[in-house]
């Protein structure tokens, strides 16, 4: 497979990994962890259980989508995910701009991990550790779907938006805020760094 074909397998996998953690209860972890990271790990278990809810619902995909959008803000640093993946544009852009920007990649971002998620029902996660490296949390989990290999994954967690929040996953070393940044970069590039217009054809793209 050449080095392309892998990194967009990666990609394709980070991808369905953002539903799986919010689809499964975690396995129980040791109880000798610090504080941190047992905010962490409850974290992503306040995530799974609530979402689990969501799509073992009648709901249509639609209202699923919408009730996971509502997740992902209260559960996922939203913030720091747009503003990394917009990039070095960000410092260029009005607050209006950065506002709009948000709330696109907001809704692009959810779509494009929520869109799959019926795919992911016989799928098993476990919490394997977890450690703190300076103001973050890192909870590394092993993934099991049918059809895959198991994989580690692991979710970045922080409180620098004065909540515990998710705000990366890396899988098989590829970083996935990294991977988009890339992405949106390149979105950009083709609209001439018109930001208003990004924004406006984030919100067009998974529906």
């Amino acid at each position: 497979m050449s080095f392309i074909g892998i990194k967009n397998l990666g990609l394709w996998r980070a991808i369905i990994l953002f539903i799986v953690l919010v689809v499964y209860n975690l396995g129980s972890v040791s109880n000798s962890y610090s504080l941190e990271r047992l905010d962490a790990e409850r974290l992503i278990r306040n995530i799974s259980e609530k979402v689990n809810g969501v799509i073992s619902s009648s709901s249509s995909q639609e209202e699923v989508i919408t009730e996971l959008e509502e997740i992902f803000k209260k559960y996922a640093d939203t913030d720091i995910m747009s503003l990394t993946s917009l990039g070095p544009a960000r410092r260029r852009a009005s607050e209006v701009q950065l506002d709009n920007f948000k709330s696109a990649f907001q809704r692009y971002f959810l779509n494009k991990y929520a869109r799959r998620f019926r795919e992911l029902q016989d799928g098993e996660i476990s919490i394997l550790s977890s450690r703190s490296v300076r103001s973050i949390v890192e909870v590394k989990t092993r993934i099991r779907l049918i059809d895959w290999a198991p994989f580690e994954v692991v979710w970045l967690v922080s409180d620098r938006s004065g909540e515990i929040k998710i705000f990366n996953i890396i899988i098989d070393g590829i970083n996935l805020l990294s991977s988009e940044r890339t992405e949106i970069g390149v979105m950009l590039e083709n609209r001439n760094g018109d930001i208003d217009l990004l924004s406006r054809d984030l919100r067009k793209l998974y529906h």
